[in-house]
């Protein structure tokens, strides 16, 4: 699965040190233009991700809070609790809910936020 393979990808450059995209690829065992998608991938998820020709890539100033990369079933599972949340008695809580709902419907395209369960 793609997101399996961008979360290995991630932690393989953060864990330091640079890669070619054949080194990489090896690693993965991919194809080397399927290395470079899945760094722009990172790249448009925000993630630093630097690259020079000849030398390879490599994180750089990795995030505190690692990216999070979820599947389906467990984006469903997150969905699902923080609507019973915001349906709860604690304010503060129920936004704090509210808001993660919101920033989650952002990221998924309208067409697929009921398989989201959003």
């Amino acid at each position: 699965m793609a997101t399996d393979r961008l979360m290995q990808l991630y932690f393989t450059l953060a864990s330091g040190g640079t890669m070619t995209a054949e080194e990489i690829a090896d690693r993965l065992g991919v194809s080397k233009p399927t290395v470079h998608r899945d760094i722009e991938l990172l790249r448009n998820a925000g993630l630093s991700v630097e690259g020079t020709p000849n030398v390879g890539y490599r994180v750089d100033n990795p995030p505190e809070m690692p990216p999070l990369f979820l599947t389906a079933a467990e984006f469903r599972a997150m969905a699902t609790g923080a609507k019973a949340v915001v349906a709860g008695s604690d304010r503060a809580q129920s936004r704090a809910a509210s808001d993660l709902l919101t920033k989650a419907r952002a990221l998924v395209p309208p067409r697929s936020r009921g398989k989201y369960g959003l």
